[in-house]
């Protein structure tokens, strides 16, 4: 992305944060309802729009030309259904919160191409496209939003691990997920309200509600979860995998949304060394700084209920350590993470690894094309390479079906 695009971006940043708009944000994942507590907070109206349905993907491909990436058909018609199914919409009171980055993916143009498609229709909507290297904020957002939006991410990242942790092995089945939402609405409603303190407060009960629930013996093979981000956090997208794989017997663990914002701040530390630009640099490492103290905050509200690999991540120059062999860190993407996270979770004792790509996705070729190496480089752990499109995916149970039996097989030659 160049500059003058970036300064475009910035001023339909400027003229949509207006407290009488609505920012829509798009359902991605539940970290979506982090970041509209943190828009709230600053005084902003904001929604987090339903999770997508089918309807979504028959919008997206209606308005699409064939060859987009399954996240931009899904976002895109999440958009098309709220302007076309919800009778009381206003375009000019409204705005559509959609992230933009640079480097070799499609993403970046997403924001582009959905304008050109609102304009279409007829419908003059902003849309607020805050970009990953400067991330995900603006001067009229200023620090407390960011830090505020960055520890309600962290939160979700280990409220989710909770999650996955102790639904496979419920005695009551609903028990994890009502838990879950009712945490997961306390999030969002602490932030909008009292900012990070309120955050804080909401998470003091978290950890209890969930260490109430009754389980059985923790015996199932345990599998990473890696791959383009938005697919792996979507379940639409994904074909409800985290739950499929439940349902056959695993347990489950999703990469974190938190390592991408560390790897931006590093491509920033980077980048900044190597123009001699200290001023980026010593931003970049401050940004680090910061992070880490929101995040060891955060983190002590789950110390209790959690182990320690749930709650030490990796850091992302430890990922793009491992990752080296099989895909350089001049590789400026997504594939750098995902490798080198998949080869954290071989490493840290799970069972498999499945990766998770859009159809067509340029930095999901990369780490299929790696996979063979890696898997047998790792003691030929279980691998599964997923491809999603937008049509509805009927094999996909079949697939998992012998993998989760060579995961099991794997553990419990593991475990002799």
């Amino acid at each position: 992305m160049s500059k003058e695009d970036l300064i475009a971006v910035h001023s339909d940043i400027d003229r949509s944060l207006d407290q009488d708009k609505t920012i829509y944000v798009p359902y991605m994942s539940d970290h979506g309802h982090a970041l509209v507590g943190a828009f709230r907070n600053q005084g902003l109206t904001a929604k987090t729009l339903p999770k997508p349905g089918s309807d979504c993907l028959d919008y997206g491909r209606r308005y699409s030309e064939g060859g987009e990436c399954l996240p931009f058909v899904v976002t895109t018609g999440q958009l098309i259904k709220l302007i076309q199914e919800k009778p009381d919409f206003e375009p000019e009171k409204s705005a559509f919160f959609m992230p933009t980055s640079s480097g070799p993916c499609r993403f970046g143009q997403y924001h582009t191409a959905q304008k050109l498609i609102l304009e279409d229709l007829g419908q003059s909507v902003e849309i607020i496209s805050l970009e990953a290297y400067n991330s995900y904020t603006s001067e009229n957002l200023g620090l407390d939003f960011r830090n505020l939006a960055w520890q309600g991410i962290v939160a979700v990242d280990f409220l989710q691990k909770l999650l996955w942790r102790t639904r496979p092995y419920e005695k009551e089945p609903g028990q994890s997920d009502a838990a879950y939402k009712e945490s997961l609405s306390e999030i969002k409603d602490g932030m909008a309200a009292a900012g990070t303190g309120g955050l804080i407060d909401a998470l003091k009960g978290v950890g209890e509600k969930f260490d109430s629930i009754e389980t059985g013996p923790r015996n199932r093979p345990l599998i990473g979860v890696v791959g383009e981000i938005y697919v792996r956090a979507n379940s639409l997208c994904n074909s409800n995998l985290v739950r499929m794989i439940e349902e056959l017997g695993g347990e489950v663990r999703v990469g974190p949304m938190a390592e991408w914002f560390y790897y931006t701040n590093r491509k920033k530390k980077q980048d900044g060394f190597r123009n001699r630009d200290f001023l980026k640099f010593l931003k970049g490492w401050a940004k680090d700084l910061v992070q880490h103290y929101g995040e060891n905050r955060v983190k002590s509200k789950f110390t209790d209920y959690l182990d320690e690999l749930d709650l030490d991540e990796p850091s992302v120059g430890e990922l793009a350590e491992n990752s080296h062999p099989y895909i350089p860190e001049d590789y400026r993407g997504e594939p750098v993470l995902e490798i080198g996270k998949a080869i954290d979770y071989a490493r840290q004792g799970a069972d498999g690894v499945i990766t998770v790509t859009p159809f067509s996705c340029m930095p999901g070729a990369m780490i299929i094309s790696v996979s063979d190496l890696v898997k047998k480089d790792h003691d030929n752990i279980p691998w599964l390479n997923l491809t999603f499109d937008a049509q509805r995916s009927t094999n996909i149970k079949t697939r998992l079906e012998p993998f989760i039996f060579q995961a099991k097989k794997y553990r419990e030659k593991s475990s002799k």
